[in-house]
């Protein structure tokens, strides 16, 4: 049985729980998405929207991005200097980003729901109406691109928003949390585990 050095009197990580940091970093994320979301609203260039133009498309994109693999970052590195004595494994940097990403997820999520049942109930007919008319665009007859529409309505459901931004969240963060614990990951040199 290996024992543990803890540098700086730091507890085993089984001790050490993510989710007060999840819950910091992941609001901080959830926070900007929603700003994003609402902002793009109120600006008329909601990336969802097919009408919208590729420059806001990829401007949303990447502060959206950016907030994200912030976050997951920042929760990383307060995780292993400030919790962890300065040690840390790439599975627990894996976790910590699902974590962020989950409460992420959860926050958009949640204003999903709010956004597209009061703040702009119409969403889901702008939703089908530009995608009716890219279809149509394309050489599709009127029933088949009705037809197939139809056939999406699901993704519309405010419950599907939700379990679609939790699903998000949760990919989105392990696969920042992976990358960057692939570089952020520092094992214990004593042979301890983290």
């Amino acid at each position: 049985m290996e024992t543990y050095e803890f540098s700086q009197g730091a507890p085993p990580p089984g001790q050490v729980s993510v989710w007060p940091t999840a819950l910091r970093h992941g609001a901080i994320w959830g926070a900007v998405g929603i700003l994003v979301t609402l902002t793009a609203f109120l600006t008329d260039t909601d990336p969802a929207l097919p009408s919208t133009g590729a420059m806001a498309k990829t401007l949303w994109f990447l502060i959206g991005t950016g907030a994200a693999v912030a976050s997951v970052v920042m929760a990383i590195l307060h995780h292993r200097d400030k919790e962890l004595g300065g040690f840390l494994k790439l599975s627990r940097a894996m976790g910590m980003g699902v974590a962020v990403g989950l409460v992420a997820g959860a926050l958009i999520g949640v204003y999903g729901i709010l956004h597209v049942t009061v703040i702009n109930p119409g969403w889901a007919e702008q939703m089908q109406a530009g995608m009716m008319e890219q279809m149509m665009e394309q050489g599709m007859a009127d029933e088949q691109a009705e037809q197939t529409a139809g056939m999406f309505s699901f993704m519309f459901n405010p419950l599907f928003q939700l379990f679609g931004g939790l699903l998000n969240g949760a990919f989105m963060g392990f696969l920042i949390g992976l990358f960057s614990g692939l570089v952020l990951k520092k094992e214990q040199p004593s042979g301890g585990v983290r």
